[in-house]
């Protein structure tokens, strides 16, 4: 078992990491949720993790008409998880998403998931005609565009998150070089937090739309 766990790269090893941790803390979470009553007034923790579900329902509920409550707690994980993962290195973890692979296996994620919902929800024939639209001589392109815009979505995040760390890494340097230990200090976090968490939200909004397109008229 600690053979395997060295075999993995350090993106890898955070992934896992970031995983457990949002498992353990979102099932205590719930457990303190499900306890409470009508009357209960949350406070802390469960205040805020009330108030960010509450949030991302009603945004979830604009894009998806007719299956938002179907489809929240998929795009939920998948914004806490990138959330996390995006801003790893403040506790000493990789980014996972500045490895290629990883950020590819989001392209399949995306891919995948518009796809195989789509299937479900509309059925296979309405499904092809969706992708035969405005006339059947568009097949291949439309099949292009599912194909191109997921994976297009992997590797923006694998730059953006890969810059972000770089332009990072160079103004840390350089406020060193002058003197500026507070302010090198500073930023460090700065461009983690802000790059890291807008990030997680356009990656989010963008399958969110895609997805949304795909299920629904």
């Amino acid at each position: 078992m600690i053979d395997i766990w060295i075999s993995f790269s350090s993106g890898m090893k955070a992934s896992l990491i970031i995983t457990a941790f949002l498992m353990i803390g979102i099932t205590l979470i719930g457990l303190r949720v499900k306890k409470l009553s009508y009357a209960d007034v949350p406070g802390g923790i469960i205040l805020v993790a009330v108030m960010a579900v509450q949030m991302f329902n009603n945004m979830m509920e604009d894009f998806f008409k007719k299956y938002w409550k179907q489809f929240t707690p998929y795009m939920f994980t998948i914004f806490l998880f990138l959330g996390f993962a995006n801003t790893a290195s403040l506790v000493g973890l990789a980014t996972p998403l500045s490895n290629f692979t990883i950020a590819i296996s989001f392209s399949a994620l995306a891919f995948g998931s518009i796809q195989i919902l789509a299937l479900i929800v509309n059925k296979p024939i309405k499904r092809a005609k969706s992708l035969m639209e405005p006339h059947p001589l568009f097949l291949p392109i439309n099949l292009i565009g599912e194909m191109s815009t997921p994976f297009a979505m992997g590797l923006r995040l694998f730059g953006n998150m890969l810059s972000g760390a770089i332009i990072g890494i160079i103004i840390y340097g350089l406020l060193q070089w002058v003197g500026v230990v507070f302010g090198a200090l500073l930023i460090h976090p700065i461009f983690d937090i802000f790059f890291g968490l807008i990030q997680a939200y356009v990656y989010t909004i963008l399958f969110t739309i895609f997805l949304s397109m795909a299920v629904e008229d």
